[in-house]
């Protein structure tokens, strides 16, 4: 038989026992009750950084809680998403998952991670590539890039943010259409392309309409069948006579387990920042407007995306040999 002391001690072991997943559950539900890091799988300057740092403004306000963006460029953002998956899935580290970090370069190395690897908050934005140069370039149309990189083979040099990001990609597939070949440079972040681009060391790059108006830079073409309404007199590579659509998006992510309450309360200050005023008047003069879609549909079009994408990865001999 237990002594008085002993049989007290057992009741209380057994007491804080039963009440630690209340605890935890109450912890939950007062979440968020710290700062959240947001991590972006590229440098500063590029519409990724742009609009991860406009997201965590609304956010805050609509959590509210404060959330500091964490920049983890390197590896076409493969360093960010690894830093992502690798951390607690507590909700107070959320990433900016990306086309390219996300779907593309998972399907043409090994990265450690795949969509799989992350729960999906929501989406937030999605806009096509433009082909663009400084003001002062002989490039005047899409006509004049093919043009001279038939004529100069493995000569015309272009920017990317990294090997296998979408920005990269799109080029390829031009060229491959167009029977050229260019020189790939890779940067760590658009900043530095934009530096690159202005110091001549590059000729062309593909990025958002973001990047073309904060640098003013001249834009040639957009990658999409329809013309941007901000950009009514840039044609369409299809005008060009070439088929190809490629567009960036991105959205909020987390890593995988996400508690309930968390996701919910993320879900839904996700959903509050993107149908406001005030959220809106900060992503439309950048010509990248609120593109919303739930944590399911988000996961959905994830899924979808690693298929298209790898299929053409394949087919273009990007992947990388292990």
């Amino acid at each position: 038989m237990k002594s008085p002391s002993a049989l007290v001690s057992a009741i209380a072991a057994a007491a804080a026992l039963a009440m630690a997943p209340q605890i935890v559950s109450a912890q939950q539900a007062n979440y968020p009750s710290k700062p959240i890091t947001m991590i972006v799988p590229f440098g500063p300057g590029g519409t990724s950084d742009i609009m991860a740092r406009i997201l965590a403004k609304h956010l805050s306000a609509a959590l509210p809680a404060t959330i500091v963006v964490e920049n983890k460029a390197g590896a076409g953002g493969a360093i960010g998403m690894t830093q992502l998956k690798r951390s607690a899935a507590d909700g107070y580290t959320v990433g900016l998952s990306v086309i390219g970090p996300e779907v593309l370069q998972p399907a043409i190395r090994k990265t450690g991670y795949t969509y799989q690897d992350f729960d999906h908050v929501c989406a937030t934005y999605s806009v096509p590539l433009m082909m663009m140069v400084t003001e002062d370039s002989p490039f005047r149309s899409v006509s004049d890039v093919i043009a001279y990189a038939k004529e100069n083979p493995g000569k015309l040099t272009y920017g990317s943010s990294g090997h296998g990001t979408l920005l990269h990609l799109a080029m390829e597939m031009l060229m491959d259409q167009a029977g050229a070949t260019a020189l790939h440079v890779p940067y760590k972040s658009s900043g530095e392309m934009v530096t690159d681009l202005m110091g001549k060391q590059i000729m062309v790059f593909n990025e958002t309409p973001t990047v073309s108006k904060r640098y003013k830079l001249r834009p040639l073409a957009v990658f999409s069948d329809t013309r941007l309404a901000g950009y009514p007199d840039v044609p369409t590579i299809k005008e060009a006579g070439w088929s190809i659509n490629a567009s960036i998006w991105g959205g909020l992510i987390a890593p995988k387990g996400l508690p309930k309450e968390a996701m919910g309360a993320l879900e839904n200050a996700c959903q509050t920042a993107l149908k406001s005023d005030a959220y809106r008047a900060d992503v439309e003069p950048l010509d990248t407007p609120a593109y919303y879609m739930d944590s399911q549909a988000f996961a959905a079009f994830a899924q979808d995306q690693f298929k298209m994408y790898g299929d053409l990865i394949k087919r273009l001999g990007l992947v990388e040999k292990q």
